[in-house]
């Protein structure tokens, strides 16, 4: 098995992360990925995890990489990311994080909208899910038009419980002119999205988001796209990336996006 790329995923750096940085290292090596970025997470704002140490977590990355950037030389390239949610909740720690950590790739996720918790952990009984949908996508418009991250993460991200877990179906039609919008603002600020592999292996059974809104986001202008997995754990490295580059393919991409220092480079797919 060959995998070119898999930008996006978590060691024990995360807090809900399964498996070291080392062996997460090792498995890409198996897989033959080329390019391998760790993005752990860094959220933002009224974290329900109480336990999370932002600090640990920020300086063990800035203090494992490199070391382990060496060792897999030759076998991978191991890129510096993070996973960045909620970044609007507080743009000043937002930015001094990035101002004082040399990443090389920045994913900006939404987790969970103000006032909320993590979609994981919502009780969806008697909710108005289209108006929670709708809070989602304001906060996306507003990351999007902050523009300090590389790429936005996993659009559609509340459908992996909403629609997976829970079996609630979820019409977007209606929110075609906001999403229009999001993806306008990252192609205006130069920024990408991310094709994220996770929901093919999960209930939901599909990308986040789907090839509707990435053909949509090209349709648009947009050019910067990168691939990854969300793999949690060894198992998961990795899983997914093949039918997520056959999906950028149909929606007319034919290079993915890697990052160094915070620009992107081109490959062919």
């Amino acid at each position: 098995m060959n995998i070119p790329f898999d930008l996006h995923t978590h060691c024990t750096l995360s807090f809900d992360g399964k498996s070291s940085a080392e062996d997460m290292c090792k498995r890409a090596v198996e897989l033959g990925v080329r390019y391998y970025a760790l993005t752990d997470h860094i959220d933002l704002g009224e974290f329900p995890d109480k336990d999370f140490d932002l600090e640990a977590t920020v300086n063990g990355a800035r203090e494992l990489l490199p070391a382990l950037q060496k060792k897999y030389a030759g076998s991978t390239e191991l890129l510096y990311g993070v996973e960045l949610g909620q970044a609007v909740h507080d743009k000043e720690l937002a930015d001094k994080l990035l101002a004082e950590n040399d990443y090389d790739f920045v994913i900006g996720s939404t987790h969970f909208i103000r006032g909320h918790e993590d979609f994981y952990f919502l009780d969806y009984t008697g909710m108005d899910v289209t108006e929670l949908m709708r809070l989602y996508f304001e906060e996306l418009l507003e990351t999007a038009e902050w523009g300090r991250f590389d790429v936005m993460g996993h659009i559609t991200y509340p459908l992996r419980y909403i629609t997976g877990d829970h079996g609630i179906d979820v019409d977007l039609s209606g929110f075609g002119s906001i999403i229009d919008k999001i993806l306008r603002a990252v192609i205006k600020n130069g920024k990408g999205i991310e094709i994220n592999t996770s929901g093919l292996r999960q209930k939901f059974g599909r990308m986040f988001p789907d090839a509707d809104i990435v053909r949509r986001y090209r349709d648009l202008g947009g050019r910067i796209l990168t691939a990854g997995s969300d793999a949690h754990c060894t198992n998961d490295l990795g899983k997914g990336i093949a039918e997520g580059l056959a999906a950028a393919r149909e929606c007319g991409f034919t290079e993915i996006a890697i990052f160094r220092k915070r620009i992107p480079e081109f490959i062919k797919i």
